[in-house]
């Protein structure tokens, strides 16, 4: 193969596309759909009770409500435990939906700065932005690496915040040997199809919380007394008792994620393995920074976030990101920050630059490749695309 990229006039690495996430879905997953399909419910039935029932016991937490994503998770959630006025803290470096739980519930969010290690939430910079107003934290397990938890709670019970743990990415990731998920007050996973579990879409919101998670079953679904006083004799009779959505999950999409459920093992020790190899294999190449992981936690790798040196790996992220999709490598980029989006800077009067190292991050970081049902050839691929690439800006 000519050691010229495509972009600059080589053959490509690969001939069809490459995600850099996906899902890996097998013939249990299909039989267990049928078999849903074949009972006598297919949404809010038994398949979703247990659904729920499983994801509870898993992670330690004595509640799971299914819901349609984890960004009704979220909104769920930040109406459950916000109001008008409020203020909640949160990560700039994350999709739209974390920061979205405070302003679903009309709380403003605010931003603070991340760790430039693990590029999650800095305790010392949320300490900081605590006000009389503040009312909670939305910490994110970015990649799928846990937050300092302890030093979140220990901020949280000092100034009797609320805190909802985004962990879209982290399914089965461990802190202290301590499952994420079952820590207070609640956390939210995500079930989208480049999540380690999938369920196509649908998310879940996990807490220990008796009278929390009264209230989210209750928003989930309409906010409805399905048996109010008066209900034996008339059994028609049901009232609202608010404003409710209707997230209620179906049995067809609990089939899968039971199956799924049961397969995260074998998903965790997949992700290892490729996030492992491309560790060994760009721990040599210059200008390319590889994950930090800390010694405390075992994450289930839901991205391989890599930051590009410019000035020493020959090129910008730009043209990286631009260069890898000539080769038929998907990557993407986790996130643009959302102190740059027009929302945020309009309504609450962000801007760019506001947060130095969440800057820093942003102007090198992009996601390789990485989820189960990838094949060492698909691998290779992305380790010769980056290899080629990064040697033909040196020569």
């Amino acid at each position: 193969m000519s050691g010229t990229p495509s972009i600059d006039g080589g053959h490509p690495i690969r001939d069809e596309v490459l995600g850099y996430g996906g899902q890996d879905i097998t013939e249990r997953e299909k039989e267990a759909v049928v078999e849903a399909l074949d009972g006598d419910y297919i949404t809010r039935g038994p398949t979703v009770e247990a659904f729920e029932e499983e994801v509870a016991a898993y992670v330690g937490a004595d509640h799971a409500i299914a819901v349609t994503s984890g960004t009704a998770a979220l909104h769920l959630l930040g109406e459950a435990l916000f109001e008008d006025g409020d203020e909640v803290i949160t990560t700039p470096l994350t999709f739209v939906s974390t920061a979205n739980a405070a302003c679903y519930a009309g709380a403003k969010p605010v931003f603070a700065d991340v760790k430039r290690d693990t590029r999650n939430l800095d305790p010392d910079n949320v300490r900081e932005k605590v006000t009389e107003d503040t009312a909670g934290i939305i910490p994110v397990h970015y990649a799928g690496q846990p937050c300092d938890i302890s030093e979140i709670l220990a901020i949280a019970d000092e100034h009797d915040l609320r805190v909802i743990w985004d962990a879209c990415h982290a399914i089965g990731s461990e802190w202290n040997k301590e499952k994420v998920g079952g820590q207070k007050d609640a956390a939210i996973f995500s079930f989208h199809p480049v999540k380690t579990v999938t369920t196509g879409e649908g998310g879940m919101v996990v807490t220990n919380d008796d009278d929390l998670a009264e209230k989210v079953r209750s928003l989930r679904s309409f906010r409805m007394d399905y048996s109010p006083e008066g209900y034996d004799n008339e059994p028609w009779y049901q009232v609202t008792e608010g404003v409710g959505y209707n997230y209620n999950f179906s049995d067809i999409l609990a089939s899968i994620g039971r199956v799924q459920l049961d397969r995260i093992g074998e998903f965790k020790r997949r992700r290892s393995e490729i996030f492992d190899r491309y560790q060994d294999t760009f721990a040599d190449v210059e200008g390319l920074i590889t994950p930090f992981v800390k010694d405390t936690v075992d994450p289930v790798w839901h991205l391989y976030a890599i930051e590009i040196d410019e000035e020493k790996f020959g090129c910008s992220r730009k043209e990286f990101v631009n260069s890898m999709h000539a080769e038929n490598i998907g990557v993407q980029v986790h996130y643009v920050p959302l102190n740059h989006h027009p929302y945020f800077q309009e309504e609450f009067g962000y801007d760019e630059g506001d947060f130095p190292i969440v800057e820093e991050i942003y102007e090198g970081i992009v996601s390789l490749p990485l989820f189960p049902a990838m094949s060492e050839d698909d691998v290779e691929d992305v380790i010769q695309a980056v290899k080629r690439l990064h040697e033909h800006k040196r020569d």
